[in-house]
Parts: structure tokens; sequence; C-alpha cells
């Protein structure tokens, strides 16, 4: 009797242990190591600050994906190319753009990444997002190095417009100390201040052309400094992802002369632990068969296409992704 108590005793022990074991495979998404099953009830979107193309890319981007995912919500949240990524890697953000040349830095724990982050995988390349160097039409400021002694705001701190900036700063053995002053504002605000003559430029990687800038060159009047050609082969060198752009005359209103830079491009990124592959192939499929849609918000994505995203894809693509591709025979 007492060895019949004993086997009865070690079989529920057994059954509780593998109760458990199936539980934490099941709930283990957050590590990088599990399998999303089910779309999330909230779909947090990274995008950026109002005044530029992410923004309201990003909030048409929802509009269509509540018509998409019917049982979940979608909230936008004014992240950055960093900032994403840093939110795909701690699990905040299940969609999120990003700057292509912040994937391999995210990727391999470099620049701004303390430690790798490989739980995102890429489903669209969208546009190039050149580096902008903007002026007063008026100003006095014709190069990089004229920025010496003038108030400049580089965006957001931390965001990739002023990480390009430093590396520009850098390759011309230049510094913020340097400079009069630095001011951290969101575009629409630093558009404010150039307007009534509280800075003097303003440098961002933002689609060309940005609604905020054409604004004030029709008003105020701006002008482009472009990188002189050191500068863009040296930033190629050293990462890829700034690949060589000219932002042709006629972008803006009043341009007249093509402006050469550098641009990283655009791409759409999932969150691996906690997108499904469905919702991924559903996903895809949305934002490339809505291309029209995203071209009259801005002219920059007027090539953006299944095509186009497969000849530039930056970064890792998703296997919902992939599949979607090749349904569509943009990979062949």
């Amino acid at each position: 009797m007492k060895k019949f108590l004993l086997l009865i005793l070690a079989a529920l022990i057994m059954t509780v242990i593998a109760a458990c074991g199936s539980e934490e495979e099941v709930d283990g998404t957050g590590d990088g190591e599990g399998e999303a099953t089910e779309t999330p009830s909230e779909l947090t979107f990274g995008a950026a600050t109002q005044g530029g193309v992410w923004y309201t890319l990003g909030g048409a981007m929802s509009d269509k994906m509540n018509e998409v995912f019917p049982d979940s919500s979608v909230a936008i949240v004014e992240g950055g190319s960093t900032a994403n990524l840093l939110g795909l890697g701690d699990g905040t953000f299940d969609i999120a753009f990003t700057n292509g040349e912040a994937i391999s830095e995210a990727n391999n724990g470099e620049g701004e990444f303390d430690e790798p982050i490989d739980n995102f995988s890429t489903i669209a390349t969208l546009y190039p997002n050149p580096v902008q160097i903007v002026v007063r039409a008026d100003s006095d400021i014709h190069s990089v190095e004229d920025l010496a002694g003038k108030r400049v705001s580089p965006g957001i701190r931390g965001y990739s417009g002023e990480l390009s900036f430093l590396r520009i700063l850098e390759i011309l053995d230049m510094s913020y100390d340097d400079l009069d002053s630095i001011e951290y504002t969101g575009t629409e605000d630093a558009a404010n201040l150039l307007r009534d003559n509280h800075i003097d430029a303003w440098i961002g990687n933002l689609a060309a052309p940005a609604a905020t800038w054409q604004e004030m060159d029709t008003t105020v009047g701006i002008r482009l400094i472009s990188l002189d050609e050191n500068t863009i082969n040296q930033m190629y060198e050293d990462n890829p992802g700034y690949v060589p752009y000219t932002i042709e005359a006629g972008t803006y209103p009043n341009q007249d002369e093509a402006v050469e830079t550098v641009a990283p491009y655009t791409v759409l990124l999932v969150n691996n632990d906690t997108m499904p592959e469905g919702a991924v192939y559903d996903l895809t499929k949305m934002v490339v068969e809505n291309n029209e849609t995203w071209s009259t918000i801005s002219a920059t994505l007027k090539d953006f296409n299944a095509e186009y995203s497969v000849e530039n894809s930056v970064g890792e693509m998703h296997p919902g992704a992939e599949r979607y591709y090749q349904e569509a025979g943009a990979m062949d």
C-alpha cells in the first residue's frame, strides 16, 4: 500500500512539473526566443515627432491597420530612429520606423546601443531619408564650416539627426564647442525658431520635401547646405547606411540648385517577439498595396512598391514579409 501511494505522489509531481514547463513555453516570448502566436490587442507604433513624414505616415498607416486588425487598437508614439529600435528591443513597440544606418549598429551593439538588439525584422524599405541642413534664405551660412559661432538645432537629443551631425562635425575636425549654442527641439518648433531668428540652422534626417520646410520656403524662404565630397565619401565608408544622395533642384519651391548629401533609407520594422508571422504577412500586404495612398502624404514615396522595397531592403527580412514579396513576384 505504501509503495502504491508513493507511485501516485510521484505521478502527481511529474504532472505539476510538466504543466509548469508548458506554461513557461507559452508565456516566454519576451526574451527573443519565443514565437508570438496572437496579434497584440494594442499595437504600439514607434514613429517620430510631429512635423515630419514618419508621424504623418504612421497615422495614415494606423488607420489602415485598424481595418486589417479590427480586434486591436493602434497607438502612435513620438519616438525616433534610435529610440524606436530601443523600444523594439525592450518590448515597448510592436512596429516602428528607423533609419537604415541604425540597424547594423543596433544588431552589433555599437554607437548609441550598449548591447546588441536582434529581436526585430524588416518588412518594408520605404524611401530615402536625406540629411538636410536648413538655413534661412537670407543667411550667411553656405557650408558646414560656416556653422562655427552659430546657433544650431540638431533636432531631438540622441535622434538620428544629431548622430549624423556629430559624425559630420567629427569628419571636419569640428565639435559643438565650435558653435555658439545647441537647441534640442522637434522639427515644427525648430522651424518657428528659425523663422523668428532664434536659431541659425537646423539639421536632421528627414524625407525631402518635408511639409514643414516646404511651408517655410513659401513664406520666409529657406536654403539647403550641401556636404562636401570628402564628408559624403567618409560617411558612406564608415557606415554603408549613409548612401550618397542628391536632393534635386525644385524639391522645395524656391530651390534652384541640387544639394549633395547622404541619405539613410527609412525602414519599417516589426518586433519578432510580439508579431506573429500571419500578422506580419497581412501588415506587409497592407503597406505595399496602399503605396498610392502613402505617396499623397509625401512625394518621396512615389517610387515605393514591392520591387522597390526588395531591391533596397535593409536588414533581415521577416519571414511573413518575405512570403508576401514572393507571392507578389518581387523576389524573382
